[in-house]
């Protein structure tokens, strides 16, 4: 799968394999929360760690996948790819804490929704942000995506590794939608 993206101020974005653990290494060693990669681990990835979280995200494998945002050669965050059905795909991201609040994930997400309406006939691209996420609330606004719904207790908030003991917050679902097909007139055959 081919991917040209140029994202402006230098940034370009690029699809993520194993070979790039060494760039989610760096990218993470400030990182306090959870990532985009993996419920786990939280915080800054070992290598092996890094490699292991890449390869579930190889799109040959698993048909999802992650691509870099990078200028030059530093990670700056990532993007994953989810599909979960025809023409439809969960968008997810995550910007490395020092990045953040620069536009970046703004521009990011917009260029690869628009890339996989076209590239991959994605008519359906869709976030879950957690409703207490006030800067992933306005991301999705500003780049066009729309509120769909809000699914009670959804996502897992990690905080056990073992499911039943776990807590769970409310997801909203947030979509965009690529531009529907005409509707031509039916005309009566004569």
């Amino acid at each position: 799968m081919d991917l040209d993206l140029s994202l402006e101020d230098g940034l370009h974005a690029q699809i993520l394999s194993a070979d790039d653990a060494a760039l989610l290494v760096e990218a993470t060693h400030r990182e306090t929360a959870r990532s985009l990669w993996a419920a786990r681990p939280v915080g800054p990835y070992e290598l092996h760690d890094a490699q292991a979280a890449l390869l579930l995200w190889d799109p040959a494998e698993q048909g999802q996948f992650s691509i870099g945002i990078l200028r030059e050669e530093r990670l700056l965050g990532a993007v994953g790819l989810m599909p979960d059905g025809p023409g439809s795909i969960e968008l997810a991201y995550w910007i490395r804490p020092e990045e953040r609040r620069r536009g970046i994930a703004s521009r990011a997400v917009h260029a690869v929704t628009l890339w996989a309406h076209d590239a991959l006939d994605a008519v359906r691209i869709w976030l879950e942000i957690n409703p207490r996420n006030e800067p992933s609330l306005h991301l999705a606004q500003r780049v066009g995506y729309h509120f769909e719904q809000r699914l009670p207790r959804h996502c897992r908030d990690w905080s056990s590794e073992n499911a039943q003991h776990d807590s769970w917050h409310d997801c909203l679902v947030w979509t965009h939608l690529s531009e529907p097909a005409p509707v031509l007139p039916d005309h009566a055959h004569s």
